[in-house]
């Protein structure tokens, strides 16, 4: 038997001073949310990136004990939770999208390489980044990545590739088909609690997610990242990861799920050929959403690529 909570009790803001602190980047088309932990006199440590439809409140208990080490930043990425980049659908066949984001938001606003860590999407994201911008990245979380077969890359490539990838996940479908609008936050907690990918979701979790992942409306709240924003994203596969695997600086730390994993036994043996220097691992019992079942494992994979990286690394000098 276990324990819930009453969705209005789960989702109350905490007594006292919140745990983490509201962070708003500038870009170019719109600010960039997130949330920060840790010493904020001091260059950011890590930056976390969340999964596709989620936000990055979601991960706080995960990423909150980091801050008594680091100075962490975790952020909410185009289309999801309070960053105000424009979500646009037309043209969006690649997660380049999301990287050239990070990769702005570094140039712009951070003053030294940071550690990179991500869930499923984020993991993917942050790869690209170090494939894309090894100077600006001194290690690598990745916590179920979702890294491909060369084949289903190559049908993404195709003339309406996008279309056809859309067609054929059913991730992607039914991610089109949710539920976008509610009367209030626990009318939609209750919604959610113990369903589809929230099954195995403490309360806590849930109301982390619930609370930057719905925004207020006239009506009630809608989804953040609306659902035909999050298929389209789960579509959106013109990238090609596994060259930013060879081009990423390392330390690299990989933690794949032993259920229902994003990358294939086939794919890690893969990864593990081109980047022997790699820490890969199984989390026997985990599903995709390790980073809420395991955030012990996941808490140490990240710590684990900040501490090996080294620290002297510093952007090099504009001339």
């Amino acid at each position: 038997m276990t324990d819930t909570l009453d969705s209005a009790d789960a989702i109350a803001p905490p007594e006292g001073p919140e745990p983490f602190r509201r962070v708003v980047f500038d870009m170019s088309d719109g600010r960039m949310a997130g949330l920060a932990f840790g010493d904020e006199s001091r260059a950011v440590d890590i930056l976390f990136l969340h999964a596709t439809g989620f936000n990055a409140r979601t991960y706080r208990a995960l990423l909150q004990p980091l801050g008594e080490r680091f100075h962490v930043v975790a952020v909410d990425m185009r289309g999801h939770g309070r960053s105000t980049l424009p979500p646009r659908r037309f043209g969006y066949v690649s997660w380049r999208r999301h990287r050239d984001d990070v990769i702005a938001l570094l140039d712009r606003h951070f003053t030294q390489p940071v550690a990179l860590a991500g869930h499923s999407m984020g993991a993917t994201v942050s790869l690209m980044v170090g494939g894309r911008r090894p100077d600006l990245v001194r290690g690598l979380a990745l916590i179920e990545p979702v890294i491909l077969s060369g084949a289903a890359y190559a049908l993404a490539e195709l003339p309406g590739g996008t279309v056809m990838t859309r067609s054929l996940l059913p991730i992607a479908r039914k991610a089109s088909r949710r539920r976008a609008h509610f009367p209030n936050r626990e009318v939609a907690f209750a919604s959610f609690q113990e369903r589809g990918v929230f099954r195995t979701f403490p309360p806590e979790a849930l109301a982390d997610y619930v609370a930057d992942g719905l925004v207020d409306d006239a009506k009630g709240v809608h989804l953040a990242c609306s659902p035909a924003y999050e298929a389209a994203t789960f579509a959106a596969q013109r990238h090609d990861p596994w060259a930013a695997i060879r081009r990423a600086p390392g330390p690299i730390v990989l933690l794949r799920a032993e259920r229902g994993s994003t990358m294939s036994s086939a794919a890690t043996q893969r990864f593990a050929a081109l980047r022997p220097d790699a820490r890969l691992a199984v989390v026997e019992g985990a599903g995709h959403m390790l980073p809420i079942e395991r955030p012990d494992r996941a808490r140490a994979a990240i710590e684990t690529a900040a501490l090996m990286a080294s620290p002297s690394r510093q952007f090099p000098d504009l001339v």
